[in-house]
């Protein structure tokens, strides 16, 4: 399931702010896909959501916006990808 946050035209920082408070009540599985056409977010978001322990995708639209998706996933399985992820590097 996809959740749709809209943060067209929003400064920073309410993207972040809507982002956080919806993560807090995401199930693991789900995921949101945060609407944004500000720079600041595009750096900042998704660095945070992935310190946090979040997957996150950034998509660019044809409309100088971009959708970032974001999901909840296990702890385990967010180990795992990162241990894969360093063997492909050696």
């Amino acid at each position: 399931m996809t959740i749709v946050i809209d943060c067209i035209g929003d400064p920073c920082p309410l993207p972040l702010i809507k982002t956080e408070r919806r993560l807090r009540k995401l199930n693991s599985g789900e995921q949101i896909c945060l609407q944004i056409d500000h720079n600041c977010a595009l750096n900042i978001i998704p660095e945070w959501a992935r310190k946090k322990g979040f997957q996150v995708k950034v998509e660019k639209t044809p409309y100088l916006e971009w959708n970032i998706y974001i999901k909840k996933v296990q702890k385990k399985q967010v180990q795992e990808e990162v241990v894969l992820k360093e063997q492909k590097n050696q």
